[in-house]
Parts: C-alpha cells; sequence; structure tokens
C-alpha cells in the first residue's frame, strides 16, 4: 500500500484495521472548506518536535474521533483547538488503515495516497 505520507517501519502497526466498509470520522479543522493544511499529521506540522506519550507511528498519522461529540469536547478543552470547526469525513475502502488510540473515542488513520481526502468531507455545525 502507498501511503500519503512517509511512515515509519511497522507502521501503520498490524492491529491497525483496513478500512474496508464505509464509516465516518470526525476531524478538527481550522478551515471552511477544509484544505490539505487542515489534514496535516503532527510530524508534518512539527518535524523537529519531540512528543511524548504518543509513538512515533501515531504522530505521523491522523487524529480523528469516531464520535462527533468527543470532537466537540476536544475543541472546548483545549485553548489551541477552541476556534477549530468539526468536519465530518466519510472513510471507505481505499482511505487506508486505522486504529483506535486514545478515549473515549479518539482514533489514528494513516490515509492512503490515492485516497482523496477532501473530495469525502465538509464542517459540520458543532
Amino acid at each position: 500500500m502507498s501511503y500519503r505520507d512517509s511512515l515509519p517501519a511497522s507502521c501503520p502497526p498490524d492491529a491497525a484495521e483496513e478500512i474496508a466498509a464505509p464509516r465516518a470520522v470526525f476531524r478538527l479543522v481550522r478551515t471552511n472548506p477544509p484544505t490539505p493544511d487542515d489534514f496535516l499529521s503532527q510530524r508534518q506540522e512539527n518535524p523537529s518536535k519531540v512528543f511524548s506519550g504518543v509513538t512515533e507511528c501515531q504522530v505521523c498519522g491522523l487524529s480523528v474521533f469516531a464520535d462527533k461529540h468527543d470532537a466537540v469536547a476536544k475543541a472546548q478543552k483545549l485553548q489551541h483547538l477552541k476556534n477549530r470547526k468539526i468536519c465530518r469525513v466519510t472513510l471507505n475502502a481505499g482511505a487506508g488503515r486505522i486504529q483506535p488510540t486514545f478515549q473515549p473515542s479518539h482514533h489514528t488513520w494513516w490515509p492512503l495516497a490515492a485516497f482523496d481526502i477532501l473530495a469525502h468531507c465538509g464542517v459540520e455545525t458543532a
């Protein structure tokens, strides 16, 4: 599989599920409509930062939520996310791999290069 971004060895992990059936996930974005910059990994945004409490593989993936309310709660909880918008992304076969990584419904998603994220997303009201 050809992933959108360069990933470390053994990433995504074996425990990550290949997306085979349609599902919606929610991502906090800055703009409406979303742009490619709204779908950068933490590693892309912070190339030299040392992250604690997460693996490099997770840092190279995209943070999404399975539950919209969890995304809203995260945006309200953290000051640097306060003005973010909620974007629904419809994942389907060919979208990549995904794995639950934190509670309550946080997942890390590793998109495939061929998956057009912007064609499958839209900003929603909280």
